[in-house]
């Protein structure tokens, strides 16, 4: 099992779940950004230094000065003698809930690149404005560990976006919000700062059913994200295509058309 997160190799989250996979008896590796890196989504960066970290709990360790997406990568190709049958991103401080976080966030984004791989990947969060001692982080730890066996059953292209309050009073199966982003921004000093550091001023879409309702109202929410799903989007493609037609002739009269070969025409 490998553990990176988002946070930083010391951050109190990560500790916490690699201790919580640990004490339940699974051998975990960790790789993971040696600075924080929030905010930095699925992006890579393939020049990085990286060194042994001596980590407790886990059977190894790594740090890595690149992207959490990036830690998953260098995990799997080059620093682990055989890949990981599961992946697991967090504890990050604060939720990532709704479409924005999906696209945003490093811890989701390292989840992301283990789905990519063909490897089940969980990404977990705690929804708190706190998050600074490793107990904080107990509830999501455990939640974490609880579902992390169950992952092998996901199919390829699969990742688990999984959200927990710092009291949860339930748990839903739910669907990502739209929720882009309404911060109020005030300017400090010749820079942009929010006018709020509260996570819940960052979401708007409540509708109820959807992973931002069920993490406001106290409830743990887990998003079930289907990368497959998306790449084969036929509705996509159909629109496209609609586009494409409105725009073919007058492209195609501006660059030279090569005729299809055999080979082409029977993909």
């Amino acid at each position: 099992m490998l553990a990176t997160n988002d946070d930083g190799i010391d951050a109190p989250g990560l500790k916490r779940l690699v201790r919580e996979i640990h004490e339940r008896g699974h051998e975990v590796y960790v790789v993971a950004p040696k600075n924080p890196q929030s905010g930095m989504g699925k992006s890579m960066r393939m020049r990085a230094e990286y060194g042994e970290a001596d980590y407790p709990w886990a059977r190894k360790a790594w740090w890595v000065d690149s992207t959490p997406a990036s830690a998953v990568y260098l995990a799997l190709h080059h620093l682990l003698s055989e890949k990981p049958d599961v992946i697991v991103s967090g504890i990050n401080r604060g939720p990532n809930i709704g479409l924005e976080d999906l696209f945003t966030s490093g811890t989701v984004g390292a989840a992301i690149e283990g789905a990519l791989n063909g490897i089940p990947s969980l990404a977990v969060s705690l929804a708190t404005d706190k998050g600074l001692t490793e107990d904080e982080y107990s509830p999501a730890a455990w939640a974490a560990a609880e579902l992390l066996q169950h992952l092998r059953s996901l199919r390829p292209g699969m990742l688990v976006n999984l959200n927990v309050p710092e009291k949860p009073r339930g748990v839903m199966a739910t669907r990502l919000a739209w929720n882009n982003y309404k911060l109020r921004l005030v300017g400090v000093g010749g820079r942009f700062e929010p006018a709020s550091h509260s996570f819940r001023d960052r979401y708007w879409d409540t509708v109820e059913g959807s992973d931002v309702w069920a993490v406001l109202n106290g409830y743990i929410s887990l998003t079930v994200i289907d990368l497959e799903a998306v790449r084969r989007s036929s509705v996509d493609l159909k629109v496209a295509e609609e586009i494409l037609e409105k725009i073919r002739g007058r492209l195609e009269s501006r660059i030279r058309v090569q005729p299809r070969s055999s080979s082409e025409a029977s993909v």
